[in-house]
């Protein structure tokens, strides 16, 4: 059961996620997607690191560590942050978060075939077909049967939610044994240097003419506040509620991140769209099971 600060810490860590989202869609206006991903990830694993050395910590040595970290940034990071901010160039932040709900679908099928514990059931089937049902809704069937930039940027942020659900159960089976400040810092540290000779392959060396105020404001709502600050609270969050919990944050960020884009940037999603996040959110709250569980217990009791 979730106490009063694990609700606070979760609806900030929607609001933060959701914002990021909005942070993204005008951070490529600046930049090209793989230059902001290397800042968001750069200046998230330093300030992260800063924290360690405050608390008087250190990153672990081994090299079963790093590599393990290694697989990680590529699955959790590198991969889904590029293909969500190249998709971001065509379609709004609000969509780019509803789609990215199929993270949790992904990770249904892809933990039951990596992790004996977490085994497929009629719940989890049902709730996951409803929400591809929703998903596919979402997109649109126009999608499905033509190829657009618009299309072609939906299926890049689905494509992410798969590399997140990869990460996840890489993270279950692989860096359980670690501490979750050194994963999330390691990884961003790790993932910086992997991305910079890409990006200079890419992109060019990056252009300081960015940094202009907005820019770096961007920057900090992304990097600092959207990723190393989340990752704080993300780890709290499961520490006081457990892993299960943090499945609310799935439905909650689209809802932080439609908003944002609604009243910062007049950006309205269509019914179409918003019946989609409907039967996703529904598809998610089989797959979490509790909201069920009470209906069903109160129905019982009368």
């Amino acid at each position: 059961m979730m106490n009063n600060k694990a609700w606070f810490l979760l609806l900030l860590l929607s609001f933060l996620w959701g914002g990021s989202f909005y942070f993204i869609g005008e951070g490529v206006r600046y930049v090209p997607p793989l230059t902001l991903v290397w800042y968001r990830i750069l200046f998230a694993g330093i300030a992260l690191y800063i924290l360690l050395l405050w608390r008087r910590q250190k990153l672990p040595t081994q090299f079963d560590f790093w590599f393990r970290i290694s697989i990680m940034v590529l699955l959790n990071n590198i991969i889904p942050f590029t293909l969500i901010a190249w998709g971001q160039q065509t379609i709004s932040g609000g969509l780019a978060a509803i789609l990215n709900s199929n993270t949790a679908f992904a990770a249904v099928f892809i933990a039951a075939i990596f992790i004996p514990s977490e085994p497929l059931d009629a719940r989890r089937v049902i709730g996951t077909l409803i929400g591809i049902i929703g998903v596919v809704l979402v997109i649109g069937m126009d999608a499905l049967t033509e190829i657009t930039l618009a299309s072609l940027s939906q299926l890049a942020i689905l494509l992410a939610t798969i590399s997140y659900a990869l990460g996840s159960v890489w993270g279950k089976t692989r860096l359980s044994s670690y501490k979750p400040l050194d994963i999330a810092c390691g990884t961003l540290l790790v993932g910086s240097v992997i991305v910079a000779p890409i990006m200079v392959l890419a992109d060019g060396i990056p252009d300081l003419a960015a940094f202009e105020w907005k820019f770096i404001t961007i920057l900090i709502g992304l990097s600092i506040a959207g990723t190393a600050f989340a990752y704080i609270i993300y780890y709290r969050i499961l520490e006081l509620a457990g892993a299960s919990s943090l499945m609310l944050v799935t439905i909650i960020v689209p809802i932080f991140a439609v908003s944002i884009d609604a009243i910062i940037l007049s950006k309205w999603i269509s019914a179409q769209t918003l019946g989609g996040f409907v039967i996703i959110s529904l598809g998610l709250s089989l797959i979490d099971g509790r909201i069920w569980w009470l209906i069903a217990k109160r129905l019982k009791a009368r």
